[in-house]
Protein backbone atom coordinates (compact mmCIF):
# COMPACT_ATOMS: atom_id res chain seq x y z
CA UNK A 1 0.00 0.00 0.00
CA UNK A 2 2.59 2.34 0.50
CA UNK A 3 4.61 1.42 -2.14
CA UNK A 4 1.81 2.61 -4.34
CA UNK A 5 0.62 5.56 -2.47
CA UNK A 6 4.49 6.87 -3.00
CA UNK A 7 4.73 6.04 -6.85
CA UNK A 8 0.84 7.59 -7.50
CA UNK A 9 1.86 10.39 -5.03
CA UNK A 10 4.91 11.35 -7.05
CA UNK A 11 3.49 11.03 -10.42
CA UNK A 12 0.37 13.32 -9.76
CA UNK A 13 3.00 15.97 -7.90
CA UNK A 14 5.66 15.56 -10.92
CA UNK A 15 3.23 15.85 -13.46
CA UNK A 16 1.08 18.70 -11.75
CA UNK A 17 5.02 20.39 -10.77
CA UNK A 18 5.97 20.47 -14.64
CA UNK A 19 2.61 22.82 -15.61
CA UNK A 20 2.86 25.03 -11.77
CA UNK A 21 7.02 25.30 -13.17
CA UNK A 22 5.98 26.87 -16.60
CA UNK A 23 3.78 29.12 -15.63
CA UNK A 24 6.15 30.61 -12.84
CA UNK A 25 8.71 30.83 -15.13
CA UNK A 26 6.88 33.00 -17.55
CA UNK A 27 5.68 34.92 -14.99
CA UNK A 28 9.12 35.61 -13.22
CA UNK A 29 10.53 36.58 -16.80
CA UNK A 30 7.31 38.97 -17.64
CA UNK A 31 7.97 40.05 -14.25
CA UNK A 32 12.07 40.43 -14.60
CA UNK A 33 10.94 42.69 -17.73
CA UNK A 34 9.07 45.38 -15.68
CA UNK A 35 10.14 45.67 -12.22
CA UNK A 36 13.31 46.40 -11.22
CA UNK A 37 16.51 43.92 -8.82
CA UNK A 38 15.50 46.32 -6.11
CA UNK A 39 11.87 44.93 -5.80
CA UNK A 40 12.75 41.64 -6.38
CA UNK A 41 14.95 41.84 -3.61
CA UNK A 42 12.00 43.25 -1.74
CA UNK A 43 9.35 40.45 -2.51
CA UNK A 44 11.92 37.86 -1.25
CA UNK A 45 13.06 39.41 2.13
CA UNK A 46 9.43 39.48 2.61
CA UNK A 47 8.21 36.53 1.83
CA UNK A 48 11.14 34.90 4.07
CA UNK A 49 9.87 37.39 6.91
CA UNK A 50 6.69 35.74 6.60
CA UNK A 51 8.08 32.08 6.82
CA UNK A 52 9.79 32.69 10.29
CA UNK A 53 6.68 34.48 11.17
CA UNK A 54 4.20 31.33 10.61
CA UNK A 55 7.03 29.31 12.13
CA UNK A 56 6.11 31.09 15.47
CA UNK A 57 2.50 30.02 14.68
CA UNK A 58 2.78 26.26 13.77
CA UNK A 59 5.11 25.52 16.44
CA UNK A 60 5.70 22.47 15.05
CA UNK A 61 2.36 21.16 14.88
CA UNK A 62 1.97 19.97 11.66
CA UNK A 63 5.02 17.27 12.29
CA UNK A 64 3.20 16.31 15.26
CA UNK A 65 0.12 15.74 13.68
CA UNK A 66 1.62 13.61 11.18
CA UNK A 67 4.53 11.40 12.98
CA UNK A 68 2.02 10.91 15.93
CA UNK A 69 -0.17 8.20 14.60
CA UNK A 70 -1.99 7.52 18.01
CA UNK A 71 -3.35 11.04 18.89
CA UNK A 72 -4.49 12.26 15.78
CA UNK A 73 -7.68 13.90 17.02
CA UNK A 74 -6.34 15.81 19.94
CA UNK A 75 -3.16 16.98 17.73
CA UNK A 76 -5.57 18.06 14.99
CA UNK A 77 -7.84 20.27 17.57
CA UNK A 78 -4.74 21.48 19.25
CA UNK A 79 -3.16 22.57 15.90
CA UNK A 80 -6.24 24.21 14.96
CA UNK A 81 -6.86 26.05 17.98
CA UNK A 82 -3.74 27.13 19.09
CA UNK A 83 -2.19 27.83 15.87
CA UNK A 84 -5.37 30.11 15.02
CA UNK A 85 -4.68 31.80 17.81
CA UNK A 86 -0.98 32.01 17.57
CA UNK A 87 -1.52 33.19 14.08
CA UNK A 88 -3.68 36.34 15.12
CA UNK A 89 -0.73 37.34 17.38
CA UNK A 90 2.03 36.96 15.21
CA UNK A 91 0.39 38.87 12.97
CA UNK A 92 -0.24 41.87 15.16
CA UNK A 93 3.73 41.48 16.55
CA UNK A 94 4.10 41.43 12.54
CA UNK A 95 2.43 44.70 11.70
CA UNK A 96 3.66 46.41 14.73
CA UNK A 97 7.68 45.88 14.27
CA UNK A 98 7.27 46.52 10.48
CA UNK A 99 9.19 50.10 11.21
CA UNK A 100 12.07 48.15 12.53
CA UNK A 101 12.01 45.61 9.97
CA UNK A 102 12.00 48.30 7.19
CA UNK A 103 15.09 50.23 8.83
CA UNK A 104 17.21 46.55 8.99
CA UNK A 105 16.31 45.94 5.60
CA UNK A 106 17.07 49.31 4.01
CA UNK A 107 13.74 49.65 2.04
CA UNK A 108 10.45 51.56 3.55
CA UNK A 109 8.34 49.84 0.89
CA UNK A 110 9.39 46.97 2.63
CA UNK A 111 8.01 48.25 5.85
CA UNK A 112 4.11 49.87 4.63
CA UNK A 113 3.82 45.91 2.22
CA UNK A 114 4.72 44.19 5.50
CA UNK A 115 2.34 46.73 8.26
CA UNK A 116 -0.80 46.24 5.57
CA UNK A 117 -0.29 42.55 4.72
CA UNK A 118 0.44 40.86 8.57
CA UNK A 119 -2.99 38.68 8.02
CA UNK A 120 -1.47 37.08 5.59
CA UNK A 121 0.33 34.95 8.60
CA UNK A 122 -3.30 33.37 9.31
CA UNK A 123 -3.79 32.26 5.89
CA UNK A 124 -0.25 30.32 6.06
CA UNK A 125 -1.53 29.03 9.41
CA UNK A 126 -4.81 27.18 7.97
CA UNK A 127 -2.89 26.54 4.83
CA UNK A 128 -0.11 24.22 6.72
CA UNK A 129 -3.61 22.55 8.73
CA UNK A 130 -5.24 21.59 5.60
CA UNK A 131 -1.63 20.19 4.03
CA UNK A 132 -0.96 18.36 7.14
CA UNK A 133 -4.29 17.08 7.15
CA UNK A 134 -4.41 16.00 3.31
CA UNK A 135 -0.57 14.33 4.04
CA UNK A 136 -2.26 12.13 6.81
CA UNK A 137 -4.99 11.04 4.81
CA UNK A 138 -2.41 10.62 2.08
CA UNK A 139 -4.13 12.82 -0.38
CA UNK A 140 -1.72 13.49 -2.77
CA UNK A 141 -4.01 14.00 -5.65
CA UNK A 142 -5.71 16.93 -4.08
CA UNK A 143 -2.70 18.37 -2.22
CA UNK A 144 -0.92 18.53 -5.93
CA UNK A 145 -4.00 19.95 -7.48
CA UNK A 146 -4.31 22.67 -5.03
CA UNK A 147 -0.65 23.80 -5.35
CA UNK A 148 -1.62 23.67 -8.85
CA UNK A 149 -4.88 25.74 -8.32
CA UNK A 150 -2.71 28.62 -6.64
CA UNK A 151 -0.03 28.73 -8.58
CA UNK A 152 -2.08 29.16 -11.39
CA UNK A 153 -4.46 32.04 -9.78
CA UNK A 154 -2.07 34.37 -9.01
CA UNK A 155 0.18 33.93 -12.00
CA UNK A 156 -2.98 34.67 -14.07
CA UNK A 157 -3.82 37.45 -11.54
CA UNK A 158 0.06 39.05 -11.47
CA UNK A 159 -0.39 38.59 -15.31
CA UNK A 160 -3.43 40.45 -15.75
CA UNK A 161 -2.61 43.79 -13.06
CA UNK A 162 1.49 44.07 -13.20
CA UNK A 163 1.44 46.01 -16.32
CA UNK A 164 -1.00 48.68 -15.39
CA UNK A 165 -0.02 48.65 -11.34
CA UNK A 166 4.07 48.05 -11.89
CA UNK A 167 4.89 47.85 -8.10
CA UNK A 168 6.37 44.75 -5.83
CA UNK A 169 3.17 44.98 -3.67
CA UNK A 170 0.98 43.64 -6.65
CA UNK A 171 3.45 40.57 -6.67
CA UNK A 172 2.82 40.11 -3.00
CA UNK A 173 -0.99 40.21 -2.55
CA UNK A 174 -0.99 38.22 -6.28
CA UNK A 175 0.95 35.67 -4.34
CA UNK A 176 -0.16 35.05 -0.79
CA UNK A 177 -3.97 35.04 -2.65
CA UNK A 178 -3.36 32.29 -4.29
CA UNK A 179 -2.32 30.58 -1.29
CA UNK A 180 -5.68 31.36 0.36
CA UNK A 181 -7.35 30.11 -2.80
CA UNK A 182 -5.17 26.32 -1.99
CA UNK A 183 -6.53 26.79 1.10
CA UNK A 184 -10.07 27.17 0.43
CA UNK A 185 -9.82 24.32 -1.59
CA UNK A 186 -8.40 22.30 0.55
CA UNK A 187 -11.08 22.89 3.03
CA UNK A 188 -13.66 21.99 0.17
CA UNK A 189 -12.21 18.91 -0.71
CA UNK A 190 -11.11 17.49 2.59
CA UNK A 191 -14.43 18.33 4.71
CA UNK A 192 -12.26 18.68 7.80
CA UNK A 193 -13.26 17.04 11.30
CA UNK A 194 -16.80 18.42 12.71
CA UNK A 195 -14.80 19.00 16.17
CA UNK A 196 -13.27 22.10 14.40
CA UNK A 197 -16.53 23.86 15.08
CA UNK A 198 -16.41 28.05 16.31
CA UNK A 199 -17.83 27.21 19.13
CA UNK A 200 -15.38 24.56 20.46
CA UNK A 201 -12.42 26.60 18.93
CA UNK A 202 -13.16 29.61 20.97
CA UNK A 203 -13.46 27.69 24.29
CA UNK A 204 -11.42 28.36 27.32
CA UNK A 205 -12.41 24.50 28.29
CA UNK A 206 -11.07 22.96 25.15
CA UNK A 207 -8.08 25.40 25.43
CA UNK A 208 -6.77 23.86 28.54
CA UNK A 209 -6.78 20.54 26.97
CA UNK A 210 -4.80 21.85 23.70
CA UNK A 211 -2.45 23.43 26.10
CA UNK A 212 -1.82 20.36 27.93
CA UNK A 213 -1.41 18.12 24.92
CA UNK A 214 1.23 20.96 23.67
CA UNK A 215 2.80 20.80 27.30
CA UNK A 216 3.05 17.32 26.41
CA UNK A 217 4.92 17.50 22.95
CA UNK A 218 6.92 20.48 24.06
CA UNK A 219 10.19 18.96 24.02
CA UNK A 220 8.98 17.76 20.36
CA UNK A 221 7.30 21.07 18.92
CA UNK A 222 10.36 22.84 20.22
CA UNK A 223 13.16 20.81 18.55
CA UNK A 224 10.84 21.26 15.51
CA UNK A 225 10.91 25.19 15.98
CA UNK A 226 13.99 25.67 16.37
CA UNK A 227 14.94 23.44 13.44
CA UNK A 228 12.73 25.62 10.79
CA UNK A 229 13.82 28.75 12.29
CA UNK A 230 17.81 27.71 11.80
CA UNK A 231 16.88 25.65 8.60
CA UNK A 232 14.69 29.06 7.14
CA UNK A 233 17.86 31.02 8.01
CA UNK A 234 20.74 29.47 7.43
CA UNK A 235 18.87 27.99 3.78
CA UNK A 236 18.36 31.98 3.27
CA UNK A 237 21.20 33.59 4.76
CA UNK A 238 22.60 35.40 1.71
CA UNK A 239 19.16 37.52 1.98
CA UNK A 240 18.33 37.10 5.94
CA UNK A 241 22.04 37.85 6.70
CA UNK A 242 23.51 39.88 4.07
CA UNK A 243 20.39 41.91 3.61
CA UNK A 244 21.23 43.82 6.55
CA UNK A 245 24.20 44.94 4.51
CA UNK A 246 24.09 45.37 1.24
CA UNK A 247 21.46 47.08 -1.18
CA UNK A 248 18.34 45.23 -2.16
CA UNK A 249 19.40 45.42 -5.53
CA UNK A 250 21.90 42.74 -4.80
CA UNK A 251 18.98 40.80 -2.76
CA UNK A 252 17.16 41.20 -6.53
CA UNK A 253 19.82 39.33 -7.94
CA UNK A 254 19.95 36.37 -5.95
CA UNK A 255 16.40 35.75 -5.60
CA UNK A 256 16.14 35.87 -9.40
CA UNK A 257 18.97 33.96 -10.03
CA UNK A 258 17.48 31.51 -6.88
CA UNK A 259 14.21 31.53 -8.87
CA UNK A 260 15.73 30.72 -12.20
CA UNK A 261 18.28 27.80 -11.17
CA UNK A 262 16.35 26.66 -7.58
CA UNK A 263 12.24 26.82 -8.51
CA UNK A 264 12.39 24.01 -10.34
CA UNK A 265 14.52 21.77 -7.59
CA UNK A 266 12.67 23.55 -4.63
CA UNK A 267 9.28 22.63 -6.52
CA UNK A 268 10.46 18.96 -6.91
CA UNK A 269 11.79 18.35 -3.49
CA UNK A 270 8.75 19.52 -1.90
CA UNK A 271 6.49 17.64 -4.51
CA UNK A 272 8.78 14.53 -3.55
CA UNK A 273 9.18 15.18 0.37
CA UNK A 274 5.43 15.60 0.85
CA UNK A 275 4.73 12.43 -0.52
CA UNK A 276 7.58 10.55 1.29
CA UNK A 277 7.21 12.40 4.55
CA UNK A 278 3.85 10.96 5.57
CA UNK A 279 4.50 7.73 3.77
CA UNK A 280 7.56 7.36 5.70
CA UNK A 281 5.86 7.93 8.94
CA UNK A 282 3.65 4.42 8.30
CA UNK A 283 6.27 2.41 6.84
CA UNK A 284 8.66 -0.49 8.21
CA UNK A 285 12.63 1.15 8.09
CA UNK A 286 12.94 -1.56 5.24
CA UNK A 287 11.02 -0.19 2.66
CA UNK A 288 12.02 3.56 4.09
CA UNK A 289 14.93 2.51 2.89
CA UNK A 290 14.30 0.77 -0.06
CA UNK A 291 12.68 4.12 -1.54
CA UNK A 292 15.38 6.39 -0.45
CA UNK A 293 18.27 4.19 -2.39
CA UNK A 294 16.39 4.59 -5.25
CA UNK A 295 15.62 7.71 -4.98
CA UNK A 296 19.44 8.80 -4.88
CA UNK A 297 19.93 7.40 -7.67
CA UNK A 298 17.85 8.28 -10.02
CA UNK A 299 18.84 12.47 -8.68
CA UNK A 300 22.57 11.33 -8.81
CA UNK A 301 21.62 10.26 -12.58
CA UNK A 302 19.05 11.92 -14.19
CA UNK A 303 18.20 15.31 -11.76
CA UNK A 304 21.63 16.90 -11.15
CA UNK A 305 22.76 16.53 -14.76
CA UNK A 306 19.61 17.68 -16.14
CA UNK A 307 20.09 20.82 -13.16
CA UNK A 308 23.62 21.50 -15.04
CA UNK A 309 21.88 21.70 -18.43
CA UNK A 310 19.77 23.98 -17.56
CA UNK A 311 21.77 26.08 -15.61
CA UNK A 312 23.89 26.12 -19.28
CA UNK A 313 20.92 26.58 -20.94
CA UNK A 314 19.51 29.78 -18.93
CA UNK A 315 23.46 31.62 -19.45
CA UNK A 316 22.49 31.44 -23.44
CA UNK A 317 18.82 32.80 -22.76
CA UNK A 318 19.42 35.19 -20.18
CA UNK A 319 21.44 38.06 -21.89
CA UNK A 320 18.82 37.51 -24.97
CA UNK A 321 15.44 37.70 -23.02
CA UNK A 322 16.55 40.75 -21.18
CA UNK A 323 19.20 42.79 -23.04
CA UNK A 324 21.99 42.77 -19.96
CA UNK A 325 19.65 43.76 -16.97
CA UNK A 326 20.05 40.66 -15.12
CA UNK A 327 23.14 39.65 -16.68
CA UNK A 328 24.81 40.27 -13.25
CA UNK A 329 23.05 37.24 -11.97
CA UNK A 330 24.68 34.48 -14.53
CA UNK A 331 27.52 33.96 -11.89
CA UNK A 332 25.25 33.34 -9.11
CA UNK A 333 23.87 30.58 -11.39
CA UNK A 334 26.83 28.65 -11.67
CA UNK A 335 27.23 29.19 -7.92
CA UNK A 336 24.39 27.83 -6.75
CA UNK A 337 24.46 24.28 -8.57
CA UNK A 338 26.20 22.84 -5.85
CA UNK A 339 23.60 23.62 -3.03
CA UNK A 340 20.50 23.08 -4.86
CA UNK A 341 21.85 19.99 -6.31
CA UNK A 342 22.83 18.59 -2.98
CA UNK A 343 19.35 19.54 -1.84
CA UNK A 344 17.93 17.41 -3.95
CA UNK A 345 19.36 14.88 -2.02
CA UNK A 346 18.67 15.86 1.27
CA UNK A 347 15.12 18.16 1.11
CA UNK A 348 12.81 15.27 0.31
CA UNK A 349 14.09 12.79 3.37
CA UNK A 350 14.25 16.31 5.64
CA UNK A 351 11.86 14.47 7.71
CA UNK A 352 13.99 11.34 8.89
CA UNK A 353 14.91 12.25 12.21
CA UNK A 354 11.36 13.79 12.85
CA UNK A 355 9.81 10.28 12.31
CA UNK A 356 13.03 8.71 13.85
CA UNK A 357 11.12 10.94 17.27
CA UNK A 358 14.59 12.31 17.51
CA UNK A 359 14.74 15.94 16.10
CA UNK A 360 17.54 17.00 18.97
CA UNK A 361 20.00 15.05 16.05
CA UNK A 362 18.76 17.45 13.18
CA UNK A 363 18.51 20.56 15.53
CA UNK A 364 22.23 20.30 16.57
CA UNK A 365 23.16 19.97 12.79
CA UNK A 366 20.99 23.07 11.84
CA UNK A 367 22.89 25.37 14.13
CA UNK A 368 26.66 23.78 13.01
CA UNK A 369 25.18 24.50 9.68
CA UNK A 370 23.62 27.92 10.52
CA UNK A 371 27.69 29.00 12.03
CA UNK A 372 29.06 27.73 9.19
CA UNK A 373 26.84 29.27 6.66
CA UNK A 374 27.52 32.75 8.32
CA UNK A 375 31.20 32.26 8.58
CA UNK A 376 31.81 31.46 4.96
CA UNK A 377 29.67 34.66 4.10
CA UNK A 378 31.26 36.98 6.13
CA UNK A 379 34.72 35.71 4.81
CA UNK A 380 33.48 35.34 1.34
CA UNK A 381 32.14 39.49 1.30
CA UNK A 382 35.88 40.68 1.76
CA UNK A 383 36.35 39.25 -2.18
CA UNK A 384 32.49 40.38 -2.86
CA UNK A 385 29.06 39.35 -2.96
CA UNK A 386 29.45 36.43 -5.83
CA UNK A 387 32.16 35.11 -4.14
CA UNK A 388 30.49 35.07 -0.79
CA UNK A 389 27.24 32.68 -1.95
CA UNK A 390 29.91 30.71 -3.98
CA UNK A 391 31.58 29.77 -0.56
CA UNK A 392 28.10 29.49 0.70
CA UNK A 393 26.75 27.10 -1.73
CA UNK A 394 29.90 25.18 -1.25
CA UNK A 395 29.21 24.95 2.77
CA UNK A 396 25.57 24.12 2.13
CA UNK A 397 26.28 21.21 -0.03
CA UNK A 398 29.07 19.80 2.62
CA UNK A 399 26.50 19.77 4.63
CA UNK A 400 23.80 18.49 2.73
CA UNK A 401 26.16 15.21 2.50
CA UNK A 402 26.07 15.27 6.40
CA UNK A 403 22.84 15.00 7.00
CA UNK A 404 22.00 12.87 4.13
CA UNK A 405 24.06 10.20 5.92
CA UNK A 406 22.82 10.83 9.31
CA UNK A 407 19.52 10.17 7.93
CA UNK A 408 20.87 6.99 6.54
CA UNK A 409 22.49 6.31 10.26
CA UNK A 410 19.37 6.94 12.08
CA UNK A 411 17.95 4.48 10.05
CA UNK A 412 20.63 2.00 10.65
CA UNK A 413 21.03 1.31 6.46
CA UNK A 414 24.70 0.35 5.32
CA UNK A 415 26.71 3.83 4.67
CA UNK A 416 29.67 2.61 2.86
CA UNK A 417 27.76 1.71 -0.02
CA UNK A 418 25.69 5.29 -0.02
CA UNK A 419 29.41 6.37 0.00
CA UNK A 420 30.77 4.52 -3.05
CA UNK A 421 27.39 5.41 -5.12
CA UNK A 422 27.75 8.96 -4.08
CA UNK A 423 31.55 9.41 -5.56
CA UNK A 424 31.13 7.41 -8.33
CA UNK A 425 28.21 8.98 -9.99
CA UNK A 426 30.06 12.47 -8.48
CA UNK A 427 32.80 11.95 -10.89
CA UNK A 428 30.40 11.66 -14.11
CA UNK A 429 28.75 14.23 -13.15
CA UNK A 430 31.91 16.33 -12.38
CA UNK A 431 32.87 14.92 -15.88
CA UNK A 432 29.03 15.88 -17.73
CA UNK A 433 30.19 19.79 -16.24
CA UNK A 434 33.49 20.03 -17.57
CA UNK A 435 32.23 18.82 -21.29
CA UNK A 436 29.12 21.43 -20.95
CA UNK A 437 31.55 23.99 -20.09
CA UNK A 438 34.21 23.76 -23.41
CA UNK A 439 31.25 23.18 -25.37
CA UNK A 440 29.55 26.14 -24.07
CA UNK A 441 32.41 28.29 -25.27
CA UNK A 442 32.42 27.46 -28.88
CA UNK A 443 30.51 27.36 -31.75
CA UNK A 444 26.83 25.90 -31.66
CA UNK A 445 26.87 25.48 -28.03
CA UNK A 446 23.06 24.24 -27.77
CA UNK A 447 23.20 21.34 -30.76
CA UNK A 448 26.61 20.33 -29.86
CA UNK A 449 25.38 20.29 -25.62
CA UNK A 450 22.27 18.53 -26.71
CA UNK A 451 24.03 16.00 -28.33
CA UNK A 452 26.66 15.21 -25.49
CA UNK A 453 23.20 15.30 -22.84
CA UNK A 454 21.96 11.97 -25.12
CA UNK A 455 24.87 10.50 -24.92
CA UNK A 456 25.01 11.04 -21.42
CA UNK A 457 21.77 9.78 -20.65
CA UNK A 458 22.38 6.78 -23.18
CA UNK A 459 25.02 5.48 -21.31
CA UNK A 460 23.10 5.91 -17.96
CA UNK A 461 20.34 3.66 -19.08
CA UNK A 462 22.99 1.35 -20.79
CA UNK A 463 25.24 0.94 -17.80
CA UNK A 464 23.16 1.28 -14.77
CA UNK A 465 20.36 -1.24 -15.21
CA UNK A 466 18.82 -0.13 -11.46
CA UNK A 467 18.01 3.49 -12.93
CA UNK A 468 16.50 2.33 -16.08
CA UNK A 469 14.32 0.24 -13.81
CA UNK A 470 13.57 3.24 -11.68
CA UNK A 471 12.46 5.03 -14.28
CA UNK A 472 10.08 2.27 -15.90
CA UNK A 473 8.52 1.91 -11.98
CA UNK A 474 8.01 5.93 -12.10
CA UNK A 475 6.13 6.35 -15.33
CA UNK A 476 4.38 2.60 -15.46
Amino acid sequence: MNNSAVIHGIRWNLFTTVIRRILSLALLIYLASWLSQGDFGVFRTYSLILAITSVFAVIGMDSNLITDQSHIKLNLFSFAQVGLGLGVLCSLLLALSSVWLARLYHSLELGTIIRWTSLFVLVEVLRKLLRSIAQTRLMFKDLALAETWNVVFYCLLSFSVIYFYRHVWVYVVAYYLGNLVETIYLYVRLKPSPSLQLKRLLSIKWLNYSCANIKKNRAFLLNVSAIRLLNTYAGNAPILFLGTMVSAAFMGQYFFATQLIGVPVIMFTMAVGQVFYPVFAQSDTSRTIQSINSYTRLTLSLGIPLLIVYGYALKLAIPWLFTGKWDAAIPLLFSLIPYFGSSMLNDPISGIPFICRKPHWELVWNAISLFLRLLLLLWGMKYGFAFAVLLFSLGSAFMNLVFYFMSLYLLKAKLLPALASICLWSVSILALMAILHFVARGSLPILYGSICFIIYLLAVFAFAKPVYSDVRRIIR
